[in-house]
């Protein structure tokens, strides 16, 4: 009886001694018979949720790393950017630490669509690519406790919905929805990473905008009637205007030509012929620079700032010519007659000089072919020299009014549109 049990435990010792070494082996198996065993059709499902048969989400960590933000368009409200989307999750089924020593495995491209991968989208997308030179820019990872980082680079186009009235020093918030499109928020809770969610380029950098504080970011869920709840992370990007360049090509310009139709007003008033072209030039080089400036703005039903800009600027020019047509007439209004000019038609006083309206003297105006109305008429008419005097007394106020209106146009139009720059988004 004692030897009996003597030999099976001998057997149980020996055969302990085969196993163990055994179990020691597959600590050592290569990456290529890890990857085997993980992504064996047998065993793995890519088309099933990590966490499918625990009814239980599975939680996905996503992490974006802003590397270009391009392409800001007003008219067509939208903005162009470059990202690279990392996504995190732990999928039980690909944890190796049982078999394997390796800290992660690194898949290839062809492998990849081999693993589960969440299917999420963006939901204010216009149009989107993956970047493919040389190879489609993917990479992903498995750990050994079966934790998955998965990383894409995108260049997409997205919707964002701009508010002008105080264009072109406007701020604009531009979001970023990122949604999972096919499975609900029983199945795939989408949540942001807790280290950094977002990072920027170190050499991010926009012609038009700058970027203004923080961040921000937010996770909800959006209700959908028919199909149910999706989980839905939120990105909102501050951005300025930069207005370097309108004042370049805009404003300083544009103060330019209102101060050339100002010329006019030293210009003699006999020189109609100049006064005349310097006016019309200044009012169509406004309207052709406002039509340029529609032009690349959408046509939206709301007033700019930049819209009462150029209409000001157009109104001075404008009112530029108004005032020499005034003044015109009033060189041409009818005057009295000299005693040295004939009965007939009226003589043109407007091209006499000043010395020249200083020898005139009135001749009586007692013709026996005239009524006693047409006598008193021309007995209240001014001399041309009156006419010169008050012409040029408009001219003199015009000199000292249009660039005093102009000047507190441009005051009270700048403290305005700055003020609203600092101003909060919120207020």
């Amino acid at each position: 009886m004692d030897t009996r049990v003597r030999c099976w435990m001998l057997l149980a010792l020996f055969l302990n001694c085969l196993i163990v070494p055994a179990g020691s082996q597959d600590t050592d198996l290569s990456r290529r018979e890890v990857m085997a065993k993980l992504l064996d059709s047998s065993n793995y499902d890519a088309n099933v949720v990590p966490d499918f048969d625990k009814e239980v989400p599975t939680n996905v960590s996503i992490q974006l790393i802003i590397h270009d933000i391009h392409s800001i368009s007003e008219t067509a409200m939208e903005y162009s950017i470059d990202v690279y989307l990392r996504m995190l999750w732990i999928d039980e089924r690909l944890d190796y630490s049982n078999f394997s020593t390796k800290p992660k495995l690194e898949l290839d491209t062809k492998n990849i669509d081999h693993v589960w991968q969440p299917d999420v989208f963006f939901e204010n997308e216009k149009k989107a690519t993956i970047h493919s030179v040389t190879t489609p820019n993917k990479l992903m990872h498995i750990h050994r406790n079966g934790t998955v980082v998965y990383s894409i680079r995108i260049a997409m186009t997205l919707a964002c919905s701009m508010k002008l009235h105080y264009y072109p020093f406007d701020k604009q918030r531009c979001p970023l929805y990122i949604q999972s499109y096919g499975y609900t928020q029983e199945n795939i809770d989408l949540l942001w990473h807790d280290i950094s969610p977002v990072k920027l380029s170190p050499n991010l950098e926009m012609p038009k905008f700058d970027l203004i504080g923080d961040i921000k970011t937010s996770d909800y869920s959006v209700d959908v009637s028919s199909t149910g709840s999706f989980s839905t992370l939120k990105l909102e990007m501050d951005l300025i205007r930069s207005v370097g360049f309108y004042f370049l090509q805009v404003f300083i310009p544009s103060i330019m030509l209102v101060f050339l139709s100002w010329v006019s007003f030293w210009v003699d008033p006999n020189a109609v012929p100049a006064r005349v072209s310097l006016g019309v030039t200044c009012v169509l080089t406004m309207t052709t620079q406002s039509a340029g400036i529609r032009q690349t703005l959408p046509p939206v039903s709301y007033v700019k700032a930049i819209d009462i800009w150029m209409c000001v600027c157009l109104l001075f020019v404008f009112a530029a010519l108004l005032e020499f047509a005034y003044v015109n007439v009033l060189m041409r209004r009818p005057t009295k007659k000299s005693k040295t000019e004939p009965d007939g038609p009226a003589s043109n006083d407007t091209n006499k000089t000043q010395d020249e309206f200083d020898k005139i003297e009135v001749k009586p105006t007692t013709p026996e072919n005239k009524s006693k109305f047409l006598k008193l008429k021309e007995r209240f008419l001014p001399t041309a020299q009156e006419n010169r005097s008050k012409a040029l007394q408009i001219d003199n106020l015009a000199k000292l009014l249009f660039p005093a209106t102009f000047v507190l146009f441009i005051a009270i139009f700048f403290i305005v549109c700055f003020a609203a720059r600092v101003r909060d988004f919120d207020d």
